[in-house]
């Protein structure tokens, strides 16, 4: 298989499974930058429940 050869049918490319999980962290993370104080903790909780979920979803794949 060549390097820029798109991958098989069935299979997608880890950082296109990921992509729209960083962008929404990403996002996360620049409205908690801008968040006032009664918003902030809302936001951070926001950010640690997606991150847990991200971590829980990895430490399961690893398994398998």
């Amino acid at each position: 298989m060549t390097p820029n050869a798109p991958p098989p049918s069935g299979e997608s490319s880890p950082l296109r499974r990921e992509l729209p999980w960083l962008v929404a962290e990403v996002v996360l993370l620049v409205v908690l930058l801008n968040a006032n104080a009664p918003e902030l903790w809302f936001w951070l909780v926001v950010l640690l429940v997606v991150l847990a979920y991200r971590i829980e979803r990895f430490v399961s794949s690893g398994e398998r």
